[in-house]
This record gives structure tokens, sequence and C-alpha cells, in this order.
């Protein structure tokens, strides 16, 4: 009998986690301006595609505390340090 429970919460565990990790993966994003001046496009990135962006130093915060780009076109191959 105490086998069967720890079965069952171990399948609650990870389903649980599972729920929490397709929200990072796919609904959890934020805005992205692209930079170049106040009245720049705005737009939503995933945390996944934000991941990648900072690892290329391609993201910045700017004085109000919005994430920008640093960048045009292309994204930068690899890591500036």
């Amino acid at each position: 009998m105490r086998t069967r429970g720890r079965q069952i919460s171990v399948l609650c565990i990870l389903f649980v986690g599972a729920v929490l990790f397709a929200y990072g993966l796919f609904f959890h994003s934020t805005a992205i301006s692209s930079g170049q001046d106040e009245d720049s496009a705005v737009y939503v990135q995933s945390e996944p595609a934000l991941i990648r962006e900072v690892s290329v130093g391609g993201l910045r915060r700017d004085e109000s505390g919005q994430v920008q780009k640093t960048y045009t076109g292309q994204p930068p191959s690899a890591c500036p340090t």
C-alpha cells in the first residue's frame, strides 16, 4: 500500500513538473524593442529565444528598464566575451 502511494506521489510531481516546463517553454515571453529609436518596433519573444539572444550579447536593458536588441539584421554568431 505504501509503494502505491509513493508511485502516485511521484507521478503527480512529474505531471506538475511537465506542466510547468510546458508553461515556461511555450507561454513565458517578454516584449523586445528593436533599439533603433524611441518609436522602434516592439515584438514578443519566447524565453528560450531570449536566452539565446543574451548568450550572444544581443540584448541589453536601457535606462527605462526595457529590453532592447544591440544589433540590426543577422544576430552575432558568438558570445562577445
